[in-house]
């Protein structure tokens, strides 16, 4: 039975480029912890992909996300959360809060609204100790819905496709963090980078994955870097069976989500949610 002392650890998964396996983690994370405790997925990208894979596939008569940050008419999240379609494990607690494009208009009507920036931080708020984990969905750009996610957050976890595409998209995300923190926002700390998309040939890594992995080594200090998920149609089946890589039988691939699952357990259990500044936590140069 959960704690009601403790409240649950909020990761937001974000990256500001498209393609950088943002749902696919946030759908594998979130399985793997519901097999150890309650957890919640929010799908906070109008897109819905998360919530169609978890068994969403028609919210038009349904209230959303978006209903639950929509200024003065705001409904509790408690009436749009619903059990996630069944994995393929028994031990799963997994719970979802959809969303649709809706949520796109809901953006438009708090852009204006003061703490626009807080509003899906607020409607948490009142069931943080019903969970152990909430884990977030985010958009690929900038914007109030992506500073909504990321600042509901304790935690944030960086997927990148191995690109230098990704490696811009990568900067531009810790570059945003950094400014949210110098207006004086509590940011969420940062558990580490995922490289996503890692192709290989044959025995071989290609050059472009190889060539971005070293330049985020080399241009990110004090930033943890996850083993890389390697590119794989098995991922898009185990995506749309609603299942994470590891229930679906492909334990090997599903390595990368293992260590940040261990990584955060870990983090979780020495009681590192403290308010540490991004610039005191990491240290990075990089150059354009």
């Amino acid at each position: 039975m959960k704690d009601s002392r403790k409240k649950a650890t909020v990761i937001v998964v974000s990256c500001l480029s498209g393609g950088s396996g943002k749902t696919t983690t946030v759908l594998n994370l979130a399985s793997m912890l519901s097999e150890r405790s309650k957890t919640l997925a929010i799908d906070f990208d109008p897109q819905g992909n998360l919530s169609q894979w978890l068994g969403c596939y028609d919210l038009s008569e349904s209230a959303t996300i978006a209903e639950t940050v929509i200024p003065d008419d705001a409904i509790a999240i408690t009436e749009i959360v619903r059990r996630a379609l069944p994995t393929h494990s028994p031990l799963a607690d997994l719970w979802l809060a959809p969303s649709d494009y809706s949520l796109t208009r809901a953006g438009e009507l708090i852009s204006t609204r003061p703490g626009r920036e807080k509003f899906l931080s607020r409607a948490i708020k009142p069931i943080l100790e019903e969970y152990d984990f909430v884990v977030i969905d985010s958009l690929p750009t900038k914007g109030n819905l992506t500073y909504n996610a990321i600042l509901a957050a304790d935690w944030i976890i960086i997927p990148t496709e191995c690109t230098d595409k990704g490696v811009r998209g990568v900067i531009s995300t810790i570059n945003l963090i950094r400014e949210l923190e110098e207006i004086d926002f509590k940011t969420p700390k940062i558990l580490g980078v995922l490289p996503t998309k890692d192709q290989w040939s044959g025995a071989n890594q290609t050059i472009m994955s190889r060539t971005a992995i070293s330049s985020l080594q080399k241009k990110l200090a004090g930033v943890h870097i996850f083993s890389s998920l390697r590119y794989s149609t098995k991922v898009q089946r185990a995506n749309h069976g609603s299942c994470s890589l590891e229930e679906a039988g492909f334990s090997k691939l599903a390595q990368p989500y293992c260590e940040i699952v261990e990584k955060l357990l870990t983090e979780t259990d020495l009681n590192s949610n403290g308010s540490i500044s991004q610039k005191e936590a990491i240290e990075y140069s990089y150059t354009n």
